[in-house]
């Protein structure tokens, strides 16, 4: 995984970037702000999987202090920014109505603080359970310790868990599907100048999905391996905010290292879903073949630069050499 691991992080993180431009012009801070915490953990995987590539020292200790608690706000981030969407579609399919000024900076502040203020919380909170400063793994890079007990249940792993069955099964994403079958063809013509057309819903609705899904998966198999001991006691816990323990590849056990893996992986896979998802419609697949024609006329730009030097370089070596000879 050595390769793998900062090669895919890299692509993922780059990919994220190209909706970005077409939700921040439809107001869609949600959906904005999934790619944001997409391309900055694909960024930290990516850094790290190359920083601590056969090490597991320690050689930055405040970008440990950051990463490790981006690492962990992501987790409540992604299915909250998933709950804003769902909200959203289906206040649009109840009403279909256009939304005034007002409402729509309500909804936009609404998003800014479940979007970064709360997991900026939750990441504070973690606090509460957190034995040492944080952990380092070879290959890996750095991760917040967590002290195995009921009260990290309830800070730790209920938290994304209530926020993504809230999503998905509780309440929204069942009335969002129920009220676009009964309004979204009357909203689809009502709303002719709107830029949501039934399929963007559609394709909204099932990203929103597919994220907390992968939020679930990575949720429950972290709660698993680090339970796997069971419960300590509540009276055990000490804290020292001074102290970071190091793994190597070899003494890291297996459970540990299958954990690392599949919270990669679901983050890939996130990043992924919500590319392919976007390129799915029209203006994703313009804006795709925008920048792959950018790409290329930036490469044929380079080459025949670098053709002209090399040119330049040979005239003036002929130059300089022909009048020596004679």
């Amino acid at each position: 995984m050595q390769i793998e691991i900062p090669v895919l992080s890299f692509i993922s993180a780059v990919l994220v970037l190209f909706p970005l431009p077409c939700y921040f012009r439809a107001g869609n801070i949600a959906a904005m702000s999934i790619g944001m915490w997409l391309f900055v953990v694909n960024m930290i995987d990516a850094i790290d999987a190359l920083q601590w590539t056969g090490a597991y020292q320690i050689p930055f200790l405040f970008w440990c202090d950051i990463t490790s608690a981006l690492m962990t706000a992501i987790n409540v981030a992604i299915p909250a920014a998933c709950l804003c969407i769902c909200i959203h579609l289906e206040r649009m399919a109840s009403f279909c109505q256009m939304s005034t000024s007002v409402t729509k900076r309500r909804r936009i502040l609404l998003e800014c603080l479940m979007c970064f203020g709360v997991p900026l919380v939750y990441a504070a909170l973690h606090l509460i359970v957190q034995p040492r400063r944080f952990d380092v793994y070879e290959n890996f890079g750095c991760r917040s310790a967590i002290y195995p007990t009921m009260v990290a249940l309830f800070v730790v792993w209920i938290p994304p868990l209530a926020l993504s069955l809230l999503t998905i099964i509780f309440f929204f994403a069942g009335i969002t599907w129920r009220h676009f079958l009964l309004h979204g063809v009357q909203c689809s013509r009502t709303r002719a100048s709107s830029s949501l057309t039934s399929g963007a819903y559609i394709r909204l609705v099932s990203m929103a999905v597919s994220e907390v899904i992968c939020t679930i998966t990575a949720t429950v198999v972290a709660m698993t391996f680090n339970l796997s001991s069971g419960l300590a006691p509540w009276a055990d816990f000490t804290r020292d905010l001074t102290k970071v323990l190091s793994f190597s590849s070899a003494a890291t056990p297996k459970s540990i290292t299958a954990m690392l893996i599949t919270e990669w992986a679901m983050v890939v896979a996130q990043s992924f879903l919500f590319i392919g998802l976007f390129v799915l419609g029209v203006e994703g697949r313009s804006r795709l073949h925008e920048a792959l024609q950018a790409m290329r006329r930036a490469l044929t730009f380079c080459e025949r630069r670098s053709t002209s030097i090399a040119e330049l370089k040979g005239t003036s070596m002929i130059a300089w050499y022909v009048p020596w000879y004679h």
